[in-house]
């Protein structure tokens, strides 16, 4: 595994890495929590190299005394040993010495960024300081750190910066092909894709294994599913899962409250990071759902063709379901069966790119059903003015709910 084989210094410069300690969110928290419970040996690693992080990033309102101190013990013990080393190698560098004077000089240069208050950029552009170039684009972010626009009519192959072939793109699908990997050392990488409000995409992976992301959705996977390693992918939003079945290595889709796991199924998983909506439903096969870092995870929810495994306060319960409602997005529908307009309004947002500003709060309790496919929103709208009277003006991007005047 990738991160396995890290030194410190490899933690430090790593964009992923960098993002958990600087600017976390819960589906990167999630990773590196599970990485860290998989790899208890490399937990004192992993602690020097947050603490360096936050150095060079000059986050000295997270570092205690202590912390400092420590750093810097270290940064002392490392010139020593540099210094007897040079000696011992008189006219160059041996590669040990070079690595720690990488090491001494990432925090020299945290030291600076203190004492000055600057934020030293450098390695730790992740590509998101930019984010209006990204806005309502499709991006996959490479192992290396590149980003990606994504056109969704091109066609060709995507590589890191390095001329690295990741996938190729057939329109609106990236198709990872494990025979690109086959000739090259053996390490799991990841890549991200990110498909924003009112498009969908389409994911092959190395397996044979497919993802349809929904609107407003995130998805983190292995470049290729490795022997020896489980096949676990990292979500926030929505997607429908078609996995190759594979009684060796378990397919896991990892959410902020609910893990799935499967050996070889179709299912549609929901979960949303700004919503309070959390759900798996089965197609075909069998899956397993749990709640992540729970010791219960070896002894998961056992779920059947036709039922939802559901997050709710604190727990998972199971319901048999109409299963088209959940996969209707699939196939471009918007299916609404007795849902709470608060709910609806939400899925409108998604998969049309607006802003729904509701001002009638009466309105978020009572309940539609409808299934639209061509409709636009705003006969969407008129559908449930027949139901419930409101009015609503469009202005750009923004829709205004208000109720309906007496008058």
């Amino acid at each position: 595994m990738k991160y396995r084989e890290y030194s410190v210094e490899d933690f430090v410069k790593d964009d992923y890495f960098q993002k958990w300690v600087l600017d976390s969110d819960r589906m990167t928290a999630n990773f590196w929590t599970n990485w860290l419970s998989q790899n208890p040996d490399k937990k004192e690693e992993i602690q020097r190299a947050r603490e360096a992080v936050r150095l060079l990033a000059g986050d000295e309102d997270q570092l205690t005394k202590a912390d400092f101190d420590a750093m810097w013990q270290h940064i002392v013990e490392n010139r020593n040993t540099a210094e007897k080393e040079m000696l011992n190698s008189p006219g160059r560098y041996t590669k040990n010495a070079r690595k720690i004077f990488i090491r001494i000089a990432a925090a020299i240069l945290g030291l600076i960024a203190l004492s000055s208050g600057l934020y030293i950029s450098g390695i730790f552009d992740t590509g998101e300081n930019n984010p209006k170039e990204y806005l309502n684009a499709i991006t996959l972010q490479l192992n290396d750190g590149t980003i990606k626009v994504i056109d969704e009519d091109a066609h060709g192959t995507i590589t890191t910066g390095g001329g690295q072939v990741q996938a190729f793109q057939e329109s609106k699908t990236l198709i990872y092909d494990d025979n690109e990997q086959s000739n090259k050392e053996r390490i799991l990488e990841f890549n991200e894709l990110t498909v924003p409000y009112g498009k969908t995409f389409q994911v092959k992976f190395s397996d044979g294994s497919y993802a349809l992301l929904n609107a407003g959705s995130k998805l983190r996977y292995p470049v290729s599913f490795l022997e020896g390693h489980d096949r676990n992918v990292f979500l926030d939003g929505e997607a429908y899962f078609n996995v190759a079945k594979d009684s060796l290595r378990t397919f896991t889709v990892v959410t902020d409250h609910m893990n799935t796991e499967v050996y070889g199924t179709t299912f549609n998983v929901s979960s949303y990071k700004n919503e309070n909506n959390t759900f798996t439903v089965l197609l075909e096969g069998s899956v397993g759902v749990y709640q992540p870092n729970n010791p219960e995870g070896g002894n998961p929810v056992k779920i059947i063709p036709g039922q939802r495994a559901i997050f709710e306060k604190g727990n998972i319960g199971v319901e048999q379901v109409n299963v088209h409602k959940y996969t209707a997005w699939t196939m471009g529908e918007l299916n609404f069966m007795d849902d709470r307009f608060e709910q609806i309004v939400k899925e409108l947002e998604r998969h049309f790119d607006v802003e729904i500003v509701n001002r009638y709060e009466g309105l978020n309790d009572k309940r539609f059903t409808g299934t639209f496919t061509t409709e636009s929103i705003e006969q969407i709208l008129k559908v449930c003015q027949a139901h419930t009277p409101f009015s609503f003006e469009k202005t750009d991007n923004v829709i205004t709910i208000q109720k309906k005047s007496s008058k």
